[in-house]
């Protein structure tokens, strides 16, 4: 790969050019299905402010925002996200109560398919 460094063919520069694509078209339609993307200068992860959605997805377990939003997405949607409060300790939860956490790293076929959950989701 040294010899390649400054080729485009070069793994570094595709999959730095690859993700940075990825991540622009899961940054649109955050925005077209109504949530707020926190948009990432690196990595291959997005925040997204989910909060125009209200508290329509309720469930019977006690959890945050989030948890019940992946929980809903998950079951009711087959879109697979990441609850942040996770990440969090239980004095800051609150903090990330309303952002989910999405991966852009996939097979174009796999972003796709979110893609089209994600524009059939509309905010309140």
């Amino acid at each position: 790969e040294l010899k390649r460094l400054n080729s485009p063919e070069c793994y570094f520069n595709y999959i730095s050019k690859e993700l940075l694509e990825k991540r622009d078209k899961l940054v649109q339609v955050l925005k077209e299905c109504g949530m707020k993307p926190v948009i990432p200068d690196g990595g291959y992860f997005i925040l997204a402010d989910f909060s125009e959605f209200g508290d329509q997805f309720q469930s019977d377990a006690d959890d945050m925002k989030d948890f019940k939003f992946v929980r809903h997405l998950t079951k009711e949607k087959q879109l697979a996200t990441i609850p942040v409060t996770g990440f969090y300790t239980a004095d800051d939860r609150h903090l990330a109560e309303n952002y989910i956490r999405f991966c852009f790293a996939k097979k174009d076929e796999t972003l796709d398919k979110a893609i089209e959950i994600l524009r059939k989701l509309k905010a309140n």
